[in-house]
């Protein structure tokens, strides 16, 4: 007989740190991406693939696992995809090239991403119509993996060189095994026998994007996300190569940049049950596209200079904190019978923002900011402009269940 999974302290303290995972994974290890690539003897720029493959495999790995938790339950699919992880990252610290260590990464990304989307979906299962709050405070962990992360792995690569990050990451995944088998039952009460066939999983998906608000948070996530990865991807060859900082200054910077997603972070915990979620996308989206534009129009006139980038982007990631949460919780609250396929969905959708943007900010990389100060802008300016084409013109909190 199934026990029900009572919502409590320690539960959401563990889905924060696994939601936090596969930021960590990333923010992390970009501090060393120099030092990586002169260890493989690799051309410059080709450790961006690393950080692109990770989140396509991070992404796609939820379109999968999403719908295979409602019909094995998210315990299993979450400890399957933490000893994956683990293998992949034994994998990374012993690769001998660039091109075994990407796709090393690739397979982390495929463990990591069974982290991020059953939080979502236990989240869901647990806390029920009081999704919404308790979603806004895991994303909170995901906000200060990416606040803190950059900071300690540029001090980790200065103190112990370009596997310390990395094996800072293989500890933490280790952690997340133990806690989860000890404190962890299984929430979904309600398997699904039909749930994660193929023709099953495309009809649900085709029926989720029918509904127009939904299209509208999908990729509302996916183009914000997109523009605040162009930052994360683009922003150590710009603040280190370009203005002269220390990976450890750099670490530093970036940090105080992104501190401000916690903010909106917190702003939509106390405020979504009230305004619902819909009507915080919409304020987040709009402080995104204008800190992008600030951006492109500071970099156009004035030039490039660390206060020049960094301040108008807090506006960006500002935006950032708010539409992360509230998308995900607009989009699985209405939909509790298959919470693990609509929060693998969003999933999907926010890496595959960040895919389409990384491989945009290599391709366009010309030595200069410019392709990754154009790409923030634009798909800031983007995200803006889907979502008030698709958003319904009505949308009151009372639509939550």
């Amino acid at each position: 007989m199934h026990t029900s999974v009572k919502p409590t302290r320690q539960l959401l303290v563990l889905l924060m740190a696994l939601t936090a995972l596969g930021e960590i994974s990333t923010q992390l290890i970009i501090p060393s991406l120099s030092a990586l690539e002169w260890v493989m003897a690799a051309k410059p720029g080709s450790s961006l693939l690393a950080l692109s493959v990770f989140v396509a495999a991070f992404g796609l790995g939820q379109l999968i696992l999403g719908p295979l938790s409602d019909r094995l339950g998210r315990r299993p699919i979450l400890l399957a995809g933490l000893l994956v992880y683990l293998a992949a990252t034994s994998w990374m610290l012993l690769a001998n090239s660039m091109g075994e260590f990407i796709g090393a990464r690739a397979l982390q990304g495929l463990g990591a991403c069974s982290a991020l989307v059953m939080a979502r979906a236990i989240v869901r299962d647990v806390w029920q119509a009081q999704a919404g709050p308790a979603l806004a405070v895991t994303v909170i962990g995901m906000l200060c993996a990416i606040v803190v992360s950059p900071a300690l792995g540029g001090l980790l690569v200065r103190l112990g060189g370009w596997q310390a990050p990395i094996l800072l990451g293989f500890f933490i995944a280790g952690a997340m095994v133990l806690v989860v088998l000890g404190l962890y039952r299984e929430s979904n009460a309600a398997l699904d026998p039909h749930a994660g066939r193929l023709t099953t999983v495309v009809s649900n998906y085709l029926d989720l994007l029918k509904d127009r608000s939904f299209r509208a948070l999908a990729l509302t996530l996916a183009l914000t996300y997109g523009a605040m990865f162009a930052v994360i991807a683009g922003s150590s060859a710009v603040y280190i190569g370009l203005l002269g900082l220390s990976p450890s200054q750099y670490g530093i910077t970036l940090s105080a940049i992104v501190a401000a997603l916690i903010g909106g972070a917190l702003f939509t915990r106390r405020n979504i049950t009230r305004l619902g979620p819909h009507k915080i996308v919409s304020i987040g989206v709009t402080l995104v596209a204008l800190g992008g534009i600030a951006t492109l129009v500071t970099h156009q006139v004035l030039g490039l200079s660390v206060l020049g980038l960094s301040l108008p982007q807090v506006l960006v990631t500002l935006g950032g904190g708010m539409v992360l949460p509230a998308s995900v919780a607009g989009a699985v609250m209405p939909n509790a019978h298959r919470a693990g396929l609509a929060a693998g969905f969003m999933g999907f959708a926010q890496m595959a923002g960040a895919t389409v943007s990384g491989i945009l900010l290599s391709t366009l990389q010309d030595g200069s900011a410019w392709a990754m100060v154009f790409l923030n802008a634009s798909f800031a300016f983007v995200a803006w402009s889907i979502f008030h084409l698709l958003q319904p013109q009505r949308r009151s909190v009372s639509a939550l269940p």
